[in-house]
């Protein structure tokens, strides 16, 4: 069960984060992230890099706490992050979440699928996934990588001794600047099926359209860049969802101004 923690923030208010492991997400999530957003805080979801989900300027804890239990999402204490077009490495997200149960802060957890491109430097720790499905950490500046492969529980236990060992240090990767995923992408996928990337301006998502992309009925991934895969739509769909959500703020274009502009200022 999700029990969100609250912070005040000087801007925003009262907030709550939430890390989601893999960024794995799926259609009620966003229809209960529209609700609390509406009647629980400012009207907004915010989504951000690492794979993170805000709510802010809350006005009603306790509701929110409760409406908040609707959750299907896996929330970790620190982020976990999956390259967002392997499910693979998504699951491996999920599960190593599950084992880090109580840690605290950290330099978070990249989940790395072989034939995906989250770069390593994303994270403090990292985890290659072969084709056989085995975890092997590696790639670390904090951690000599085993050789051997590695359970979930092995490899939460592996990155729990990295934090213990690590200086505090803040999430700075110039790679996560970048865009992430964007637009129109077959090439892991059937004939006839797509996924779609979007950029998401200035991060903020009204709560109408957070119900509006709930109501699409298909899985959606927060992406360790702050943007939004949707998973697995007809290519007739596709179409209809790029003219629906394209003038509602999501950004499908790798070119666009707003993405670049955005990303500059995450950059700073």
């Amino acid at each position: 069960m999700f029990t969100p923690a609250l912070f005040d923030d000087p801007q925003y208010g009262t907030c709550t984060r939430i890390h989601v492991a893999g960024g794995s997400t799926h259609a009620p999530d966003w229809v209960t992230l529209a609700e609390c957003a509406s009647d629980c805080a400012d009207g907004f979801v915010y989504i951000d890099r690492f794979s993170a989900i805000e709510l802010r300027g809350i006005t009603d804890a306790e509701a929110l706490k409760r409406r908040l239990q609707g959750l299907h999402l896996h929330a970790a204490t620190v982020p976990v992050l999956a390259s967002p077009l392997s499910a693979a490495a998504k699951q491996a997200a999920q599960d190593i979440a599950a084992e880090l149960g109580a840690i605290e802060g950290g330099p978070g957890l990249a989940v790395i699928a072989e034939e995906d491109s989250l770069p390593a430097g994303a994270a403090g720790v990292s985890l290659n996934i072969d084709k056989d499905g085995s975890l092997h950490l590696g790639r670390s500046p904090l951690v000599d990588a085993p050789t051997a492969p590695l359970t979930p529980h092995a490899a939460a236990r592996h990155y729990e001794e990295a934090l213990q060992r690590a200086e505090a240090e803040e999430h700075t990767s110039s790679a996560l600047a970048e865009p992430g995923p964007i637009g129109w992408l077959d090439e892991h996928l059937p004939a006839g099926i797509v996924d779609l990337g979007a950029g998401v301006h200035k991060g903020a998502i009204p709560a109408e359209f957070a119900q509006l992309i709930g109501q699409l009925e298909v899985d959606i991934t927060v992406t360790p860049w702050g943007g939004l895969v949707f998973h697995n739509i007809a290519e007739g769909d596709a179409e209809v969802v790029l003219r629906v959500l394209a003038p509602r703020g999501f950004i499908f274009d790798i070119n666009s101004p707003l993405l670049r502009a955005q990303q500059q200022d995450r950059r700073l």
